[in-house]
């Protein structure tokens, strides 16, 4: 594949679908920056292995599903690479329960974390593309999510 740009920013990057897009687009030459909320130990040895594997990665920690947060990554990621190139929305979660026992906090919880997470996502990826003139965006979810 041939990309326009030199990096990609994947949420939800440090296992699962998240983890496997990132060692494919690095073996494609892209530096991936791998997004995670929680266990940096996953990230880090995410990130090592595609290092290892000669590919370039880098962490950046942040909750998809803050505004402000998601804001503050992709300005790291601009003020390291002067470019945010591609943007992967792959941060999900499931919170299976039957709808009569399930709270309030927990549907918002996933919708938050599948939807609200994308809508960010892309509007501050877009606006930064724009600028560029160039860039893409793709939103995927699992058969949970």
């Amino acid at each position: 594949m041939q990309f326009c740009g030199k990096n990609v920013l994947i949420t939800g990057a440090s296992k699962g679908i998240g983890a496997e897009i990132a060692k494919v687009l690095a073996k494609e030459g892209l530096r991936v920056w791998i997004n995670y909320r929680s266990k940096p130990e996953l990230a880090d040895t995410l990130q090592k292995e595609i290092q290892d594997n000669g590919g370039n990665a880098a962490v950046v920690c942040f909750d998809a599903t803050k505004e402000e947060e998601f804001i503050a990554g992709i300005n790291a990621i601009l003020s390291s690479d002067g470019e945010l190139a591609f943007l992967v929305n792959n941060a999900g979660i499931t919170n299976d329960k039957l709808s009569m026992r399930m709270k309030v906090e927990d549907f918002t919880s996933v919708l938050n974390a599948n939807l609200t997470s994308s809508f960010i996502g892309c509007r501050e990826a877009l606006k930064v593309m724009r600028k560029q003139g160039y860039g893409a965006v793709v939103n995927i979810a699992s058969i949970i999510g």
